[in-house]
């Protein structure tokens, strides 16, 4: 596969996976054993991947990642996102805001022919944390210096 072709299919991923949850179309850009990092936890297979999903979807609603960009590299696409959501269900101990949030973010894709074979996410989490009334600081960076 080209790097251009690539970059349009993790972007593709991004869209049907992560914004509208067609997880019924996961096998069109992953290989069956893909493998997904994400926040400390390796998701292994393509069924529990789908189920990741689908339990996000219930968790932060009006969940939308906005693609930033992407740069490619033999079989590797590294992505920037902005992630938008409000937290409606409890989330690894954290009981429901249902607040807003915003953050940022990097998928880095690893391909296997025209397929993606392994991902790793990385997101900033203090971002949330913070707009989500989860961690109280002295300094605030959403606050403007007066």
């Amino acid at each position: 596969m080209s790097l251009v072709e690539n970059k349009r299919i993790a972007r593709n991923f991004i869209e049907e996976m992560f914004n509208k949850g067609n997880v019924e179309n996961a096998n069109r850009f992953v290989t069956p054993d893909f493998v997904y990092h994400a926040s400390g936890e390796d998701i292994i297979g393509l069924d529990k991947f789908k189920a990741c999903v689908v339990k996000d979807h219930a968790i932060f609603r009006e969940m939308v990642f906005t693609y930033i960009d992407g740069i490619a590299e033999g079989t590797k696409v590294a992505t920037t996102w902005i992630l938008q959501g409000i937290q409606e269900q409890e989330f690894r101990g954290i009981p429901a805001t249902h607040k807003k949030f915003e953050t940022v973010g990097v998928i880095i894709f690893r391909f296997d022919g025209a397929l993606i074979k392994e991902a790793w996410s990385i997101v900033d989490g203090l971002t949330p944390a913070l707009e989500l009334g989860l961690v109280r600081t002295s300094f605030n960076p959403v606050e403007k210096q007066q």
